[in-house]
């Protein structure tokens, strides 16, 4: 009796273990988010992957983008006999949910399978900005600062193509992934990016 009970019990853990496989993905951007940079843009995060049927799953997970960090330095004269210096810098991140189809082709006992995936993607983006300026000459004045932060909910669409390598117990996928960040519209942030990522599952 208690062995009958102990199987029906654990059929659904192990439906569930077949159903859901999880990882984790990182990478680097092909170009960097918010031009020139002297920390290093990546992403990672956790992924959970729902196996509808044979070939067919949804993708879905965290990940953080780190986008970098920007400058620009200007000088232009103003006011009368004067020069005004202007430095800002800006640095950005974001968190995103994407809910992505995946479709695998081949059969599931092949050692390697190609997938596409396409969907859209909950993004959070950040943007903090940092200027100083001070005016040289007659009309001196002493240093002014000002720091602002903009953060943008949109809901992108995003497309990849990789490859599925069965290692194992494990699944290493390399990938390219398209996104199209519509903060992009109204940030420094670059509208078209292409990240190459490697995820790994179990």
């Amino acid at each position: 009796m208690k062995l009958n009970v102990s199987i029906v019990v654990l059929l659904p853990l192990a439906a569930s273990a077949q159903l859901l496989t999880f990882g984790v993905q990182d990478g680097v951007p092909s170009q960097t988010p918010l031009g020139l940079t002297n920390k290093m843009p990546f992403a990672i995060g956790p992924s959970v992957e729902i196996h509808i049927f044979s070939g067919l799953s949804l993708e879905t997970g965290v990940l953080y983008n780190r986008l970098g960090r920007g400058y620009d330095n200007s000088a232009f004269p103003y006011p009368e006999n004067a020069v005004t210096l202007d430095s800002e810098t800006w640095k950005g991140s974001a968190l995103e949910i994407p809910f992505l189809a995946k479709y695998r082709f081949l059969s599931e006992r092949a050692r390697w399978r190609p997938f596409v995936l396409a969907g859209p993607a909950v993004r959070r983006t950040s943007i903090t900005t940092e200027s100083a300026s001070r005016v040289f000459g007659n009309s001196a004045t002493g240093p002014t600062f000002l720091s602002t932060k903009a953060t943008r909910w949109n809901v992108d669409p995003e497309i990849g193509v990789g490859v599925d390598s069965r290692v194992g117990s494990f699944h290493i996928e390399p990938e390219v992934r398209y996104s199209y960040w519509g903060a992009g519209k109204t940030s420094r942030v670059r509208k078209n990016q292409v990240n190459l990522l490697l995820g790994i599952r179990y």
